[in-house]
Parts: structure tokens; sequence; C-alpha cells
């Protein structure tokens, strides 16, 4: 059984744009009709490959593209870091049938914020995507403890982890390390307030402290972020 990590954070009332890419017809049509039972989210365009995405994303400016990752002429995960990199508010969600620890990692590291598998039920397909839409991260529990670990290993990064640990540690006040590390855990806002004793409001304006701290957008870049530079444990020794 999957049991997923999520962080999210609030959302608008506006129509989810969703972009679907996968190279097989039959698995886009199940897509959209899974999605038709949401009222919030809209299917706005189909790509059978990689290319076709990244135009279709470039035509639509989709809020949410859910990405196969085998697909012809371009795979998903070279798909996903071109989207990304030229379209950077718009969100990725790989969606396969691999329940893969490496491709999981090589998904975020290519700037996927969801991995769920295929079969997953409509109900968690919607939430991934609302999840996703509002700047979280939602994939199984056990493979985000393995991307977080294979990310803290910095190898060709260096100069990273070495920017970042500068400017947080010289920025960042015990109680925003506090809660930068309950952010790593996937705590709310809410949940976070009520572990540190404080109101969800404080525990948001502290988020919002940290995230223009690391010079990141969201959360789960200021955990990538974090973990990267060796600021804080990835999790803790119980499973999450």
């Amino acid at each position: 059984m999957w049991k997923y990590h999520s962080a999210v954070r609030e959302s608008s009332m506006d129509k989810i744009k969703v972009l679907l890419a996968d190279d097989h017809l039959m698995v886009r049509q199940g897509l959209r009709a899974m999605l038709a039972t949401a009222p919030d989210i809209e299917v706005v365009a189909e790509a059978g490959d990689g290319l076709e995405a990244i135009e279709k994303v470039k035509e639509h400016r989709p809020n949410v593209v859910l990405m196969d990752l085998r697909m012809p002429n371009l795979d998903g995960l070279t798909a996903t870091r071109r989207i990304k990199s030229q379209f950077a508010s718009t969100s990725v969600i790989v969606v396969t049938i691999y329940d893969n620890e490496a491709y999981m990692v090589d998904a975020i590291r290519a700037g996927a914020g969801g991995y769920i598998l295929k079969d997953a039920s409509k109900d968690l397909l919607h939430h991934t995507i609302r999840a996703v839409n509002s700047g979280g991260m939602l994939i199984k529990t056990s493979l985000l403890r393995k991307a977080m670990l294979d990310l803290a290993d910095v190898s060709g990064d260096q100069s990273i982890g070495i920017h970042v640990r500068s400017r947080v540690r010289n920025g960042l006040t015990a109680r925003e390390q506090a809660v930068l590390h309950l952010v790593i855990q996937g705590q709310t806002n809410k949940e976070i307030g009520r572990t540190l004793n404080i109101s969800e409001d404080t525990a948001k304006k502290h988020v919002q402290t940290i995230l223009l701290k690391l010079g990141v957008s969201d959360r789960t870049q200021a955990a990538v972020k974090a973990v990267r530079a060796g600021l804080v444990e990835p999790f803790s020794n119980e499973e999450l």
C-alpha cells in the first residue's frame, strides 16, 4: 500500500488547467474521464510525446502537466526538465507504472512535484493535482525518504550547498530553523503551529520568511535546498 507525503499551501478558487502527456490514447482517455468528475480541474490539451508536450505547454500554459515517463521522440524526464526551465510556473506530476526509487529520484531532480502510479484512485489523482498546483509535493513516503537522502549527496553541486548553508545559517533564526525542519517533514502550517505552540498565522509567516531567505518559491524547493546544504536531516529514523 502506498502512503503519501503531502506538503501543500493555500490554492486559488480558479480551475486548475491540466495537460495530459502520454503516448497511449487509452491512458489519456482514462485520465480525462477521471478528471471530468472534479469541478475545479479542467483538461485543456493532450500530447502523445515529450516534444508535443512542450509545445502544448507553450500554447496552453497549463497549471499542471500529467507526464508519462516512457514516450517516443522525447522522454518524460527530459520533457519535464525543459518545461520547468522554460515555464517555471507550470507544475509536473509524473504518472507512471514504475514503482521505483531511482525513477522517482530522477523525477524530483527534473523538477516534478508529484509521482504517482497509473493504478492510483480517482480521489488520489485529484488530491495530487490540487496539492502540487498549490506548491506542494505528493509522492510515496518511502520513496521521498530515498530521494531526500540521495539529494543530500551534493556531488557536483558543492557550491550550491555551501552558498545556501552560508546564507541560511547567517539569516535564519532558531525558530525559523525549527519551522524549516517541520516543513521538510511535510507538516502544514496548522500542524507546525500545533507542534511549536504558535498560531497557524504565525507559522505561515515563518514559512514565508524562510522561502524568501532561501530564495525559493515553495516548500518543496525549500526542503530540497536545505537537505542539499546539510542544514537539516532529511527525516528522523521514525517512519513518516
